[in-house]
């Protein structure tokens, strides 16, 4: 009994028979019960009648005569009933219904009453008693016996139709779980394109399904990612490396004089390993959520003109027009060198992506519970397609694009991490040739 639909069938049916027993059970109970009620009913109000009928023929009569005893005889005859009839002293005056024979006893348990006339007087008393096989001791058997039979045919009927239904409810519900563990080994030997198909009904076992391929998806997109990681690193490292081996080697065996204009060449290699290096540390320490971050209260706007004065020349050699509008009261609460670096790579970005005589504004907003920052340019823009990885590692759009243009591809990912820190984001927003906007939103606490 391994597979999980045969239990669970087994467990409906279990609970379905039970069911079904009780409730008949206590359905014949109850009306067998119910039944008793009633013919005892019927025998009350048959003496009732038997009673009034004697007192009628009392009064007809003015006594008990011949004609009185016919009257209780034919009423013992038609109803097969043992009735006695005494006197007020106790004297028996008639009996009648007294069969003797086989199948001719009468209950045992006599319901005696006393008679009264209209003036409250004792007149006599009557002895009834009902005939074990009469007409309607028959007719209490039958229905009986046909209400039993009736709830066995339908009892016999319910738990078929609970086997027959049980099956393939078990083996409906069941199925997405074994499509998820049968999609969970193929997992577990590496098919990351595996999908289970959402069931129509929306109940937890779609929410499972769901799940499980969302699951599935970020296990591929993060392979993916690792994949490309690897590659863009080894890329990134290949050139720097292979060009401090050849200067070396070229070095080592005379061709290339070891000038001070060469060795700074070497060493321009040297540090631009070293800025990928500590860029990738920075990368590892925003993905983990442990990069350092200062709570203090710093001016927004003056972390800006901080950085546009440092790159004053950087725009003066591109011909470049810088505004910047609003900000005197706002406010946040952050590390100032982490907000100014974000806001170092936005602008250095834009002043790559900006042609000569153009122009970069930096706007500053302040609300009920935030501060807006517009890092706006009339550059080149970005592809549509590339909007949606300009935050990912290495991610560089143009990959044809010289180097020195285009980065490592690590300056988004690292500033989306600071804002993330910060409790803040950063959007971006875009047409391609018709420039680019970056939007810093930080809280306001």
């Amino acid at each position: 009994m391994k597979r999980i639909w045969l239990k669970l069938a087994l467990a409906f049916m279990a609970v379905g028979v039970g069911a079904v027993l009780i409730t008949t059970l206590l359905a014949v109970k109850e009306m067998d019960d119910h039944f008793l009620m009633y013919t005892d009913e019927v025998k009350s109000q048959q003496s009732e009648e038997i009673v009034q009928a004697a007192l009628t023929a009392y009064r007809n009569s003015k006594g008990w005569d011949r004609q009185a005893f016919w009257q209780l005889e034919a009423i013992s005859s038609v109803l097969g009933l043992h009735l006695v009839l005494y006197d007020p002293q106790g004297s028996k005056l008639g009996e009648w219904g007294q069969v003797t024979g086989a199948g001719a006893d009468f209950d045992r348990a006599t319901q005696s009453i006393t008679l009264y006339d209209d003036k409250q007087t004792v007149v006599g008393r009557i002895g009834i008693s009902h005939k074990d096989q009469n007409a309607y001791k028959a007719l209490e058997g039958h229905f009986q016996w046909a209400h039993k039979n009736t709830a066995i045919w339908t009892t016999a009927v319910l738990l078929v139709l609970v086997v027959l239904l049980c099956i393939p409810l078990a083996r409906s519900m069941v199925r997405p779980v074994e499509q998820v563990s049968a999609a969970a080994q193929q997992v577990a030997r590496g098919n990351l394109q595996v999908r289970v198909p959402a069931p129509e009904q929306k109940d937890e076992m779609a929410s499972l399904v769901l799940a499980f391929n969302h699951l599935v998806a970020s296990l591929n997109e993060q392979e993916e990612l690792r994949k490309r990681l690897t590659s863009d690193i080894a890329h990134e490292l290949r050139t720097p490396l292979n060009t401090l081996l050849a200067q070396t080697e070229g070095m080592i065996d005379g061709i290339w004089e070891a000038s001070p204009k060469h060795l700074e060449r070497t060493r321009a290699e040297v540090l631009r390993l070293i800025r990928l290096v500590n860029d990738l540390d920075q990368v590892i320490q925003v993905e983990a959520g442990a990069l350092p971050i200062r709570r203090e209260p710093v001016l927004l706007r003056a972390i800006v003109e901080e950085v546009s004065e440092a790159m004053h020349v950087a725009f003066a050699r591109s011909a470049i027009q810088f505004q910047l509008e609003g900000g005197q009261d706002a406010w946040i609460t952050g590390d100032r060198q982490r907000i100014a670096q974000v806001i170092t790579n936005l602008l250095t970005n834009a002043c790559k992506h900006t042609a000569p005589n153009g122009r970069i504004a930096v706007t500053i907003a302040k609300s009920a519970d935030s501060v807006r920052l517009d890092v706006r340019d009339n550059g080149s823009g970005i592809a549509p397609a590339d909007l949606p990885h300009v935050f990912e590692r290495f991610y560089r759009g143009d990959r044809s694009r010289a180097r020195e243009r285009g980065g490592a591809g690590l300056g988004l990912t690292i500033a989306k991490g600071i804002m993330e820190a910060h409790g803040g984001t950063i959007t971006v927003e875009s047409n391609l040739g018709a420039g680019t906007v970056f939007t810093l939103l930080f809280p306001v606490r």
